[in-house]
């Protein structure tokens, strides 16, 4: 995943030196956007690198402010666009949280309606909308309700995030394994999302390999690891742990 505080163009050049397959593409200030299509698509062109769509985590898609709404989602499918001409075909999007001090069954119907419109203008543009987990919006009594609002969403598991204030994997994938479409890993301490390198905090990555396969998974993982001899240290050791599984 490129850092969206360095110049997103840099960013794509340094991962396809350091042997990624793609780039988890986020498009968010201030390195990331505005977006200039025509840049991203050269970019690509030179490095032959695939792309998965990834927008912010602070977008506020379930505001109780309709125009503060509505502006994210517009926001949400400008990135949509850059996303379909680069050739992605998947997307994700975070369970807005701005909303946490409201009633948790508001705000969980409020990301259900986000997830019923996003889906669609997603689709209308040939990618499939996937839904992270968070750790403070995370466990599967908050998520099911929010991906069961469109049977078209995917599950987007992020292994730092499951790890966050008690240890979520293990119910996560038995209750979305089936719809599992992308995942990030990175480490932690099990308190704070510090995106650590592997093998820095405290995740047993073993039983992680061990998990994610068991649900039948073979797609792509994302390091969600920022400086890059880290991020390229722990692809490798990813890559070992998956093979050795």
């Amino acid at each position: 995943m490129n850092n969206p505080f360095a110049p997103v163009l840099d960013e794509i050049r340094a991962i396809s030196d350091d042997g990624f397959e793609f780039v988890d593409l986020t498009l968010e200030p201030p390195g990331a956007w505005p977006v200039d299509p025509d840049a991203l698509r050269d970019v690509f062109s030179e490095t032959g690198l695939g792309v998965v769509g990834h927008t912010a985590f602070f977008l506020p898609i379930a505001s109780p402010y309709p125009e503060l709404r509505a502006a994210a989602r517009e926001l949400f499918a400008r990135s949509c666009d850059a996303f379909h001409e680069l050739g992605a075909d998947r997307v994700n999007v975070h369970p807005d949280t701005v909303t946490r001090t409201y009633p948790r069954a508001e705000v969980i119907a409020g990301n259900a309606d986000a997830m019923r419109e996003l889906a669609e203008v997603a689709a209308a543009r040939e990618l499939r909308l996937m839904l992270e987990n968070l750790g403070q919006f995370g466990s599967v009594e908050d998520l099911a309700p929010v991906l069961d609002a469109d049977d078209r969403v995917g599950f987007h598991l992020d292994v730092g995030h499951a790890h966050l204030g008690g240890e979520r994997l293990p119910a996560l994938l038995e209750a979305f394994g089936d719809r599992l479409a992308h995942v990030h890993v990175h480490d932690n301490f099990g308190s704070d999302d510090l995106h650590l390198p592997l093998g820095a905090g405290r995740i047993s990555w073993p039983d992680v390999v061990d998990a994610v396969r068991g649900t039948g998974y073979d797609g792509t993982v994302t390091i969600e690891v920022f400086a890059r001899p880290y991020r390229a240290a722990s692809a490798r050791l990813w890559r070992e742990w998956w093979n050795a599984a």
